[in-house]
């Protein structure tokens, strides 16, 4: 027999929890004591009630739809790729690394490629049938992918068993390298040439990450980025594909950064976004087939109080993973030091581990549907997203938008505002400017990346306070 334990207790509505909440205030404003507003005006209280889940039945479709149901038996119902990253000239000591990554918990690889490397070396003992690679270019991606799959097809690796994707943003790269449409458009057609028989790995990858790590607002970061594959679509429809063969081929890259809740549902919404511009194309797709690649937030590390970014990592990950992401990379705690350590490198793989074997995330497919407030901070994102993008095309799409610099500028002043409140402490961040750590740390000079006024570059917020602590020690 079902007990329903919640009948022993009685029913109240919100006004009676209001009723409570005022008398406890004690004569101070409800609106300025307990509501806030994030940068991007989206009002939270302070309460959430069933009475608030009027009209969140729009995403009863996408409850539990975070990814297909494995078919080998005993595993949890909840699984997400736990990714470690690897770079170096030198292939066999790299080798060497990502073995006893993949000994020690780690199932999918990032690799940092210039399309020089000898794969048969810095892949040797490596058996892609079992694990997710992800291709990240330091040059020439259409290079990277080409020697990629000269290394599958030399190896003879069954081409349907591979797995993963090339971490290429599409428009979205001209933010960091000086490069044309034109040849943006070229290289997406080598890309699609090249990946036609990878049928599970994608090659374009929908860059949020760049907005996120350069200072943008959630609706700037998902607004622009899936602006500017909408952009790639449509050109690459001009040059004879169908929409459904570049959908497939995609990805989301996001960051996901220090406010808790509201980057689980910035997850969860982004899927929704992205399935719901599926559906103009007149294409069906589940929801639960995308593919989301998360990361920590480089955004949010800092070089003061460096053990500090271990606890930002963890619960940026756990955002991530109650979101929805699919493959988990966890940035080392120490990067804003500009050379991590194998000490860092492993705890940040084993971040995954625990909260897989002793948070238990993987026992649950999705903890957070149907909860009232993470529910409806998506329908808002959801909202202030489109209207963002209706503005964009508005003003001629996003590749216009670009050329005029209007990203550019946006995004940088939604960066300095936030870095101008961390400096005058009209934000606390801890470690930086409140609860400083009493070791003494060196810095040097001249902190901020040389950035050209059509760039954006990946920065860090604590970067001001940083830069004046150099000068002032």
């Amino acid at each position: 027999m079902k007990i329903n334990l919640f009948e022993d207790f009685p029913k109240h509505s919100k006004e009676d929890w209001m009723v409570h909440i005022i008398r406890d205030l004690k004569g101070k404003d409800y609106e300025k004591t307990l509501t806030s507003l994030t940068e991007d005006g989206i009002k939270i209280e302070p309460i959430y009630t069933k009475q608030d889940g009027q009209g969140l039945d729009v995403l009863d479709y996408y409850h539990n739809r975070v990814h297909q149901a494995s078919s080998i038996l005993g595993l949890p119902p909840r699984i997400w790729s736990n990714v470690s990253a690897f770079e170096g000239p030198d292939e066999k000591t790299t080798n060497a690394e990502i073995l006893d990554a993949l000994l020690n918990g780690a199932d999918a690889l990032m690799l940092q490629l210039t399309g020089d490397e000898n794969l048969e070396v810095l892949l040797k003992e490596v058996n892609p049938k079992y694990i997710e690679i992800f291709l990240s270019s330091k040059g020439d991606p259409v290079k990277v992918l080409q020697m990629f799959v000269k290394w599958i097809n030399d190896n003879n690796w069954e081409t349907n068993s591979i797995r993963g994707g090339l971490l290429w943003e599409g428009f979205g790269s001209v933010l960091t390298q000086g490069i044309g449409k034109e040849t943006i458009t070229e290289t997406a057609i080598a890309l699609m040439q090249l990946g036609e028989d990878l049928p599970r790995f994608r090659v374009f990858s929908i860059g949020a990450a760049t907005y996120h790590d350069s200072g943008a607002s959630l609706v700037q970061e998902l607004g622009y980025a899936f602006s500017s594959w909408i952009d790639l679509i449509e050109v690459m429809v001009d040059q004879g594909f169908y929409p459904q063969e570049i959908i497939q081929k995609s990805m989301l890259r996001t960051c996901v950064g220090g406010d808790f809740f509201l980057e689980i549902a910035k997850v969860k919404a982004a899927r929704i976004m992205m399935h719901k511009i599926i559906k103009l194309y007149q294409i069906d797709i589940p929801a639960e087939d995308l593919f989301i690649f998360a990361q920590t937030s480089l955004w949010t590390k800092t070089k003061l109080d460096i053990e500090t970014n271990m606890v930002r990592n963890t619960t940026e990950a756990m955002a991530a993973i109650l979101g929805g992401a699919n493959a988990m990379y966890v940035l080392p705690h120490d990067i804003a030091s500009g050379n991590s350590t194998s000490l860092a490198n492993r705890m940040a793989r084993n971040v995954s581990n625990i909260l897989k074997e002793e948070s238990y995330l993987d026992k649950i497919l999705d903890p957070v549907a149907g909860t009232y407030y993470v529910e409806n901070l998506i329908v808002e994102i959801l909202q202030k997203v489109k209207t963002f993008m209706e503005s964009i095309e508005n003003n001629g799409g996003w590749w216009s938008c670009f050329e005029s610099e209007f990203i550019q500028n946006s995004v940088k002043a939604s960066r300095n505002r936030k870095m101008e409140e961390i400096l005058e402490k009209k934000r606390t961040k801890i470690g930086v400017n409140k609860y400083l750590s009493q070791k003494k740390s060196i810095f040097n000079s001249g902190e901020f990346p040389m950035e050209e006024s059509w760039q954006l570059l990946p920065f860090r917020d604590s970067m001001s306070v940083e830069n004046q602590k150099s000068q002032n020690p």
